[in-house]
């Protein structure tokens, strides 16, 4: 019988108890003789882990940054003997490869651990949610509409390149200012998917705003983030979800129309936004006419620049000439003098 180290008891090189972070103690695994002794270090690749952020059905995300480069970014580690989570994860850094938008993440590097499960890093995006603003109070059209059109412009570059996003919610948008060049980023893409792909997704439960077919597991096209983003116009007008992920799942729901749950909306965004809700997704705009619709909408909402004419400056130029010009009077016009001088009278 192999008698277990002070090391497999916890126990350090003096005696004392061994340190292990908190990132060792989410990544234990027990030995041969039923010791718990830590998966990996606090460290993959060139960077170096601050701590757990989230786990899910996939991997596990870390927050860590880069032991040379001063870089903050996020790291995903798949689950062990999961190997479709292994695909999945594997599936969305290429699909952030690929894609090219200041409103997407940036994929920095992947590799494998010794164990042979697949991570990759990618840039670390810090602010504000689209979720917490919606979380006081409805939005005025003119800013829900200017925010709708900035998701829909990142969504069109997805599905011109045959991506879908499948799993688009508030949450997952973190508005951004200028600094990015654009004012939103959709900060995760795990169950985004190539258009044409057979691959089943990774079992994930229905929310406020998985569209039907995602929920019934029927085909899927780029409608469903269509009806997402429906779904976060709708929230964004009106305070209110249209329906909860567990009537999507059970039955046809009966929606009130947008204009009626939101008056304050101009008719034109509110019948758009009932068409990105149509239960059939062959009733739904695709999402380029979504952007093009939102554009227009969002110009003729803006405010005119009302100025009086006190308010105008004219520059002064900087050379004027010495001399006037006069108009030479016109030959061909006839003679408009007053003869002042009194006629005699016979």
């Amino acid at each position: 019988m192999v008698r277990p180290t002070r090391r497999e008891h916890g126990q350090g090189k003096d005696g004392g108890p061994q340190h292990v972070s908190l990132y060792q103690k989410g990544l234990v695994h027990r030995g041969n003789a039923g010791y718990e002794t830590p998966r990996i270090v606090d460290r993959i690749g060139n960077y170096r882990i601050d701590g757990e952020r989230s786990r899910d059905a996939v991997g596990v995300v870390y927050q860590a940054h880069h032991l040379v480069l001063p870089r903050r970014a996020i790291l995903k580690v798949m689950h062990e003997d999961r190997r479709p989570a292994a695909i999945q994860l594997l599936r969305e850094a290429c699909i952030l490869e690929a894609l090219e938008h200041p409103g997407i993440i940036r994929v920095y590097e992947s590799g494998l651990l010794p164990d042979r499960r697949p991570w990759f890093a990618h840039e670390r995006i810090e602010g504000a949610t689209v979720s917490d603003l919606l979380m006081t109070a409805p939005l005025e059209a003119p800013t829900a509409t200017s925010l709708l059109r900035d998701i829909a412009d990142i969504l069109e570059h997805a599905h011109r390149r045959g991506v879908i996003h499948c799993g688009l919610r508030p949450d997952r948008i973190v508005v951004t200012g200028r600094a990015r060049g654009f004012p939103l980023c959709i900060a995760d893409w795990s169950l985004a998917r190539i258009h044409d792909t057979s691959a089943p997704l990774v079992a994930f439960g229905p929310t406020d705003f998985t569209a039907p077919e995602l929920v019934h597991g029927e085909a899927v096209d780029d409608t469903a983030d269509v009806f997402a983003l429906g779904v976060i116009a709708f929230q964004a007008l009106t305070g209110d979800l249209p329906f909860d992920g567990a009537t999507v799942s059970t039955r046809t729901p009966e929606l009130a129309p947008t204009h009626v749950c939101c008056p304050e909306a101009p008719l034109a965004l509110s019948a758009l936004v009932d068409q990105m809700l149509a239960w059939d997704r062959w009733e739904r705009p695709s999402i380029a006419e979504v952007r093009v619709e939102l554009t227009a909408i969002a110009e003729a909402l803006a405010e005119p620049i009302d100025k009086t004419t006190s308010e105008l400056r004219i520059r002064r130029p900087k050379w004027t000439p010495p001399f006037r010009f006069t108009a030479e009077p016109d030959p061909t016009a006839p003679d408009e003098s007053v003869d002042d001088k009194p006629t005699k009278s016979g």
